[in-house]
């Protein structure tokens, strides 16, 4: 498993690793994965402190432990958890980007369908013939048309479905402005899942916001206890 430790994290490990506290990177992780190991109550269902054990229903008691113990768990817990919310937001920006690519691939179609309506208004009662060759080039094009899907799973790229828009013969201009109907609902239905998306991402930033400043404070408290140490050692 591979662990990548930016920004204050970085800065705070480099640091301890000049101080002489630990011999790089890798050793300042194994110790505060150490320490967490010891104050999990699950992994051995016992907290080991000063050579005495600490029962699961005890674990209120986690405030008596060393400092140290409690501020490797903080440590862990928030860079995973921030890990995990930085995941979330790439996540959700690329099926926005998704949504977006799709309804212009949509708007493409509806201004194609939205040409053959505009070539043939002057029709009444099938006649004359419908003139596809202003928009979709011909009837084929309707029941073989390739139509966009903005999936969350694509990684922010549209993916296109072979659709018959139409099932049956196109030969009157009020089944094409059905068509169009039946498309404009399909765009307002993403442009809604486009909001919802656009709220999720405001919910993540400032869950991942919070993560960070409650990151920063706790690095900060460790960084002046361990400078406070240093200096009553002199």
């Amino acid at each position: 498993m591979n662990i990548t430790i930016k920004g204050n994290l970085k800065d705070f490990v480099t640091k301890k690793v000049e101080e002489g506290l630990y011999e790089d990177a890798g050793d300042f992780v194994r110790d505060a994965i150490r320490k967490f190991d010891r104050s999990d109550p699950v992994n051995g269902d016992y907290i080991e402190n000063s050579g005495t054990r600490l029962s699961y229903s005890n674990w209120s008691v986690l405030g008596d432990l060393n400092g140290g113990d409690i501020e490797a768990i903080a440590f862990i817990v928030l860079q995973q958890a921030s890990k995990s919310a930085e995941e979330d937001l790439k996540a959700i920006m690329a099926h926005i980007k998704a949504i977006n690519q799709a309804k212009a691939a949509l708007r493409r179609a509806m201004e194609n369908i939205g040409k053959d309506i505009t070539a043939n208004e002057g029709q009444k009662k099938k006649h004359p013939p419908l003139d596809f060759s202003q928009g979709m080039g011909n009837e084929a094009a309707y029941h073989h048309a390739l139509m966009p899907v903005a999936n969350k799973d694509s990684k922010g790229e549209v993916e296109f479905i072979i659709t018959d828009l139409y099932n049956g013969h196109i030969d009157d201009i009020a089944q094409i402005r059905t068509i169009q109907d039946d498309l404009k609902n399909q765009l307002d239905s993403m442009s809604e899942l486009g909001e919802m998306e656009s709220l999720r991402l405001q919910m993540a930033m400032d869950r991942l916001s919070k993560l960070m400043s409650t990151l920063s404070n706790i690095l900060k408290k460790i960084s002046d206890t361990a400078d406070a140490i240093t200096q009553n050692m002199k």
